[in-house]
């Protein structure tokens, strides 16, 4: 009777580290998060987040970005243009490890002179749950992260209108 209870016990502690096991390699992967909490806190880094309440606050004054919003709950951007090389090197390094990833879907991506700006997104279902809007050239490193529940129709539109934000 005793050797039935152990092997229980036994049985149900195996179970629960396979658990945690499972649990914390899907935490492990790489997302545009945890690259904005990782390097936002870096000397020299600018860091504004834009939450869904300032969102509707800027609908109440202007009724024209309700229209603009187009679905979008909040912004972030993360501009690491001032800060030192090492900091901007494992930025680019931390973009390229999206690309690898599973998570995101490679919408556009553009060469200029020594690097490269890319649009990556992430789906749920058929409305787009994340855009990734990422420019990684070593001078002007910048990532600007869009969240919300997106058409793909205003995919486009909502893309090019934050691209040229970074092309200034």
């Amino acid at each position: 009777m005793k050797d039935n209870s152990i092997f229980r016990t036994m049985r149900t502690a195996a179970m629960l580290l396979f658990s945690l096991v499972v649990v914390s390699c899907g935490m492990l992967h790489h997302n545009a998060d945890d690259i904005i909490n990782d390097m936002r806190d870096a000397r020299n880094a600018q860091y504004v987040n834009v939450g869904s309440g300032l969102l509707g606050l800027g609908r109440l004054i202007s009724p024209t970005l309700y229209d603009a919003n187009i679905g979008i709950s909040s912004v972030q951007l993360l501009d690491l243009s001032k800060c030192n090389g090492n900091v901007r090197e494992k930025f680019r390094k931390r973009i390229q490890d999206l690309y690898k990833g599973r998570y995101y879907e490679e919408v556009l991506t553009s060469q200029r002179d020594y690097g490269q700006q890319s649009v990556l997104i992430r789906r749920d279902g058929q409305y787009v749950s994340e855009i990734v809007i990422a420019n990684a050239n070593g001078t002007n490193d910048a990532m600007l992260v869009i969240n919300g529940h997106i058409n793909m129709e205003n995919l486009e539109r909502i893309v090019n209108d934050q691209k040229s934000f970074f092309d200034r």
